[in-house]
Parts: C-alpha cells; sequence; structure tokens
C-alpha cells in the first residue's frame, strides 16, 4: 500500500521550489558522521535544497546536530532486545510513539527523498517513507549489515554500502545495491592532503614533532577496557622506548577522570588526555600509529590519513566491527586483536613490534590508504540527487 502526501489548494510542491532531503541516522558517531558528510555535500553541490535529520534523544546526537547547525527532530532511544526479553513490551510501545512522530515529521516536512543510516532511528523513517511513496535510499557503513538495514534493505530503492565485499552479502537485494565508501565530512577530506599536516598537527597539542605519536580512541562505547589495558600496557615499557613515544589519548566522556588519574604516575611518557576531540582530523594527521575501535566510520577516516592501525573490535556488536577489523587486516592495514584475547603484555608487544619496525608501519599505512575512497561522499550524493553514480554532480 502507499499513501501519497496532498499538498494544500495553491501549495507549492517542494519539487518546484527547494529539493528536501530528510537524513535518519543517530545514536552513535558512527551512523551520524557518515550522515553529516553527505548533508555537507549536497548543500556545496546544490544550492536549492534543504536537509532535516531525524536522529535519537541521545545528548551526542542533539550536540551535533546542534553544533553543525542543521534542522532536526528526535525519536526515542529504543534499542530492539535480542531474543525473548521482557524489554520487549517497552520497546513496541515506544516504536509505536515513534511511528506517530515520524507520520507528524514526514507530514509536516514533506521530504522529495529520505535517506538511512541505520539503527533503530532510521527504521520508522524509512518504512513510512516507503507507506508516503517517497524515494529511499539505506546505507551500510559495515562490512556486514545490521538489524535494521536488514529489514530496510527491502523497502529500499538503493542500497550504498562501504565495503565492496557487503554487496555479496545481500542476497537478491545486491541487485539494489551500489559500492559509494563511507562518506567523511568536507574538513576531514581536506585535512587529509595537507602537506606537513603530521608536524601542524603535533604542534596543535602541543607535543615534539621528533617523537612517535600513538592516538588511542577509546570512544564511548565500551571504552574502559581498552582504555585500562592501553594504559597498563604503556606502563610497561622499557624507559628508552617511553622517553621516544608520546600519547594523544581520546578517553570517551564516562572515562576522562579515571584517564588522567591513571596517567598520573606515568611522568615519564608525554601525553595528553581528552574527553572528545571536535577537530579529530588534527588528532589523526599527528598520529604514527592509531589505536582504537573498528567503528566504520573511524577506520575509512583513519585509512584516508593513511595511518597503520591497531584494530581492537567491540565486542558487543553484533561481530560487525570484527568482521570491519577482519577486512582491514586482510588487506594488511591493520593488526587485529579481539578483546577476549586481548591483555596489557599483548598490547604492549603488539606496539613495540610497531615502533620497532618502521618498514612495516609503512607498508601497513599505504595499505590502509588504497582502503579509502576520497569520492564517497560525492558518490552518495549523487544516487541522492537522481544522477548516476559514475557522473558529474551538479
Amino acid at each position: 500500500m502507499t499513501i501519497r502526501l496532498r499538498y494544500r489548494s495553491g501549495e507549492t510542491s517542494p519539487r518546484r521550489n527547494r529539493r528536501r532531503v530528510l537524513i535518519a541516522a543517530g545514536g552513535s558517531g558512527g551512523h551520524i558522521f557518515p550522515a553529516i558528510a553527505l548533508a555537507k555535500t549536497l548543500i556545496m553541490s546544490l544550492e536549492s535544497i534543504d536537509i532535516k535529520f531525524v536522529g535519537s534523544d541521545k545528548d551526542l546526537d542533539r550536540r551535533i546536530f546542534e553544533k553543525e547547525g542543521f534542522k532536526f527532530s528526535l525519536l526515542s532511544v529504543n534499542k530492539l532486545p535480542y531474543g525473548l526479553s521482557p524489554r520487549l513490551p517497552l520497546f513496541f510501545v515506544k516504536l509505536f510513539t515513534d511511528l506517530l512522530k515520524t507520520i507528524y515529521i514526514i507530514a509536516g516536512y514533506r521530504p522529495d527523498i529520505v535517506v538511512g543510516f541505520g539503527g533503530y532511528c532510521s527504521f520508522p523513517v524509512v518504512l513510512l517513507s516507503c507507506l508516503f511513496g517517497i524515494p529511499r535510499i539505506v546505507h551500510e557503513q559495515n562490512m556486514t549489515p545490521g538489524r535494521a538495514n536488514k529489514f530496510l534493505f527491502r523497502l529500499a530503492d538503493r542500497i550504498a554500502v562501504s565495503f565492496r565485499d557487503t554487496i555479496n552479502l545481500l542476497g537478491t537485494d545486491g541487485k539494489k545495491a551500489t559500492f559509494t565508501g563511507n562518506p567523511i565530512r568536507p574538513e576531514i577530506l581536506a585535512s587529509s592532503g595537507n602537506p606537513g599536516s603530521r608536524e601542524n598537527g603535533i604542534k596543535k597539542f602541543g607535543l615534539d614533532t621528533d617523537k612517535f605519536t600513538v592516538l588511542v580512541i577509546g570512544g564511548s562505547q565500551g571504552a574502559h577496557f581498552l582504555n585500562e589495558t592501553f594504559i597498563k600496557a604503556v606502563s610497561g615499557l622499557g624507559p628508552d622506548v617511553k622517553r621516544s613515544i608520546q600519547i594523544i589519548h581520546i578517553t570517551g566522556i564516562k572515562d576522562y577522570e579515571w584517564v588522567m588519574t591513571a596517567y598520573g604516575p606515568l611522568r615519564d611518557i608525554s601525553h595528553r588526555a581528552y574527553s572528545f576531540i571536535d577537530r579529530i582530523e588534527e588528532a589523526y594527521s599527528a598520529s604514527d600509529l592509531i589505536v582504537t575501535r573498528s567503528g566504520a566510520s573511524a577506520i575509512f577516516e583513519i585509512a584516508l590519513f593513511g595511518k597503520p592501525m591497531i584494530l581492537v573490535p567491540y565486542p558487543l556488536a553484533m561481530s560487525h566491527q570484527s568482521e570491519n577489523a577482519k577486512a582491514f587486516f586482510k588487506n594488511g592495514a591493520a593488526m587485529k586483536i579481539e578483546e577476549d584475547k586481548l591483555s596489557a603484555e599483548m598490547f604492549k608487544g603488539a606496539m613495540l613490534s610497531l615502533f620497532n619496525d618502521r618498514d612495516r608501519l609503512k607498508v601497513m599505512g599505504e595499505a590502509a590508504k588504497k582502503l579509502s575512497y576520497a569520492e564517497s561522499s560525492i558518490k552518495l550524493a549523487r544516487l541522492v540527487l537522481g544522477e548516476r553514480a559514475d557522473g558529474a554532480l551538479s
């Protein structure tokens, strides 16, 4: 069944005025940042365009949308439980409420096209846009699709993927799929090609350009074990190595105070700790090695800078991060350590093996660069604007 939106008598259709794009992305930076990248690219590509976001009622979503200056509406934070759970009734109550909110959002905004970036927020938006007969694109950031996207692929007109091999996992929906890569924000894209960016980045953090710089991205989700194990690992380094390295550590908000306390006794290692960095591209530029989870947005941004990685997949992400890390490992761009096998001694050994083998670091960085796709935002924007993905973007 298709429900057609009707315009009041004498009202001009948005198609005769500004093209309206409704983007559903929320719940994590992994969903939101590629969506922001798409939105900025669309704005740079077409003057007569209007963009609105639908996110979740998390502080992260609200803060990002407000900072970027986009219009937005928020749905609930409502994750589908796994299997039978006492939380299922509450999930469906929230879903029903969010479906009503989404009807109001779509009817009020009247988009020409809807783009979903996965996660719960995309579900009601893409589902109802299908009922309203609005064209739909769904983007999958990870190697293996999430639960929401597996369902939404059936409703999508076009599917965009970050990993080429993902298309082989989509079955009959694969015929609707196009490799676009993972959209990267224009400011990060611009920073990645700057000559002397490493030196400039290090100076921004007040560090030494002659030292080996390790960037640690703990993040907000499942960060404590990674933060704790890394600090134990660097505590066990020899004095010569400690004098030769420096650390930029992004802890996540919850762990910031704890990490600052943990670094207290380590006066022989230069370090800078932050709960969050707005200009993450400066930290990418400054680094020689990056330790991080393996969310798609982060690893594709890092790849653009040609940086070698030690990836520790978040273990509770339905194997999405593990599969992402596996793809980068198979291509020689990263070392991969599963969290259940991670120890301070293993962490220390991995870092030392790379610190002492600069040729290997260089090869890994070059392999990472080959996995990046600088045209990703433009290619997805072409799909949204209804143009051939390989054609010229007006």
